[in-house]
């Protein structure tokens, strides 16, 4: 924790982020700057740490044949996707149970607190540091394993004096040299040398914006009813893979609430409810204008009971 390296690049972190809350690049996330002053001082954070050990796990992210907890659509169903990073069970707590072990191999009398995109931790900063990869375009962290491109960051901060390990990583190729997630951001919120606009990107509006969407917003998502895969896909160059989610929008709008609730019980769409996805449920089929999208948005519209869902209907 120590280490003169972690503590520069953490200084040089900290004044990119607050010049991109300053900027309200962040949208409507304010955790983001209520957690800054956390974020920025790990040792007063964990000011029991002497060491972080970090971890770079899949969770099957992109393997169209891990399991996930929605129903399979009938062909001629009217569809929304999800991210491939949804399935298999929440990544939170996989990374957790993983840092859990890990903290049980160490031995008695350690103290060890993990954290799993759960905390006020820059786990993409100690991942780089510890030499695991490096950030992408999208934001992202790169590892040299070209087939498992697609990871997921915990950090385990311990109070005991470990040996210092930190990799060498050998990147096949440099992200300058590339550039495929800029050029395949759809909505332009990557932009080449620049910090991600989150107010133009995908999985922000999608997950973590919980008002209505305005139609220039809406417009953006596509057919996006959790997240987004169009940066993630590309990476390393190749021929894109539809490895996305495919869901049922009659079935999400129309199944009990409660129901849904326990299908997606630890997945990690939970994190954006029943009420989020259905918002975004009704802004993809307002933009299908068929007989069968506007049958089902008249449903909905009578019979939702939620105030945001029949705010997003009336709202174009």
């Amino acid at each position: 924790m120590d280490n003169p390296l972690l503590r520069q690049c953490i200084e040089e972190n900290n004044a990119l982020v607050a010049d991109w809350l300053k900027a309200g690049k962040h949208g409507e996330m304010d955790y983001l700057e209520r957690l800054f002053p956390e974020k920025s001082n790990p040792g007063k954070s964990f000011p029991f740490a002497k060491s972080v050990i970090v971890l770079a796990f899949t969770n099957r992210w992109g393997d169209p044949m891990a399991p996930h907890p929605f129903p399979a659509p009938e062909s001629d169903a009217l569809l929304g996707h999800v991210s491939a990073y949804a399935r298999e069970a929440d990544y939170h707590s996989t990374g957790q149970a993983m840092l859990s072990r890990l903290a049980a191999m160490l031995g008695e009398g350690i103290k060890a607190e993990a954290a799993v995109d759960t905390k006020a931790v820059y786990e993409r900063l100690f991942a780089t540091v510890g030499g695991l990869g490096v950030v992408g375009g999208n934001d992202l962290l790169r590892v040299p394993d070209q087939a498992n491109v697609r990871v997921l960051i915990g950090c385990l901060f311990v109070d005991a004096e470990l040996p210092e390990v930190i990799h060498e990583p050998e990147m096949p190729f440099a992200c300058d040299t590339c550039r495929a997630c800029v050029r395949n951001c759809p909505t332009g919120a990557i932009q080449s040398g620049k910090p991600i606009d989150a107010r133009k990107c995908i999985s922000y509006l999608t997950i973590e914006k919980r008002g209505v969407l305005s139609c220039e917003e809406g417009g953006m998502i596509g057919d996006w009813l959790f997240g987004c895969d169009e940066c993630t896909i590309v990476c390393p160059p190749r021929d894109k893979a539809d490895t996305r989610i495919q869901v049922d929008l009659e079935w999400l709008l129309k199944t009990p609430a409660a129901e849904v609730r326990r299908a997606i019980k630890g997945n990690a769409t939970a994190y954006a409810g029943v009420s989020q996805l259905r918002k975004n449920a009704v802004v993809i089929l307002k933009k299908m204008e068929t007989p069968r999208a506007e049958e089902l948005l008249m449903w909905v519209r009578n019979n939702t009971g939620s105030d945001l869902i029949r705010q997003q209907i009336g709202l174009w």
